[in-house]
């Protein structure tokens, strides 16, 4: 009675594998050696038929050329606006003038602080970025580069960063310099 109702659970057998496995002969070798050539020549030959319609289409006319990189230059004659106040000297002249070329506006001046033992550096404000500071008025008591207003040649005077000669005209800096 017991044996009836008990159910007996038989191992499935295990699979065979490559039990159906054929040699290999130098005939298939050679065929699928063909089909691998014959599988990369078609690729490539699809790969140029393409090249060859986008040329077609005009995909690779000249209208496009690449940007050539320049050479970084560092003048280090004119300084940026920003740093006037800035400056690693203790004594220094800043001379604000408009230089449109490479011929400087006055070569007296030029010439007079070239003579001078105390650093001079020049902006340029004739440049775009110097153009906000121009003014009719001039700031002789700025403190900083957003308080300063240059309306004409101008010579500053700068000592510990902060202004200690400010003079505005071709006449008082030839003087000025002269002394």
């Amino acid at each position: 009675m017991a044996k009836n109702k008990m159910q007996i659970k038989y191992k499935t057998q295990k699979r065979v594998r490559n039990k159906d496995k054929k040699e290999e002969t130098t005939g298939d070798t050679i065929k699928s050696f063909m089909y691998t050539l014959l599988g990369v020549f078609v690729f490539m030959g699809v790969c140029y038929l393409l090249v060859i319609g986008m040329k077609y289409l005009g995909v690779f006319e000249r209208g496009y050329t690449a940007p050539v990189k320049g050479s970084t230059e560092i003048d280090y004659e004119f300084i940026p606006i920003g740093t006037v106040f800035n400056r690693s000297d203790k004594n220094y002249f800043v001379l604000f003038d408009n230089y449109e070329s490479d011929y400087t506006s006055d070569p007296y001046i030029n010439y007079l602080i070239e003579d001078e033992t105390i650093p001079v550096y020049k902006v340029d404000m004739s440049k775009k970025e110097n153009s906000k500071y121009k003014s009719e008025e001039a700031n002789k008591k700025a403190k900083n580069v957003s308080e300063l207003k240059i309306n004409d040649i101008t010579l500053i005077k700068i000592t510990n960063g902060k202004i200690s000669s400010y003079i505005i005209g071709r006449e008082s800096i030839e003087e000025y310099l002269s002394k």
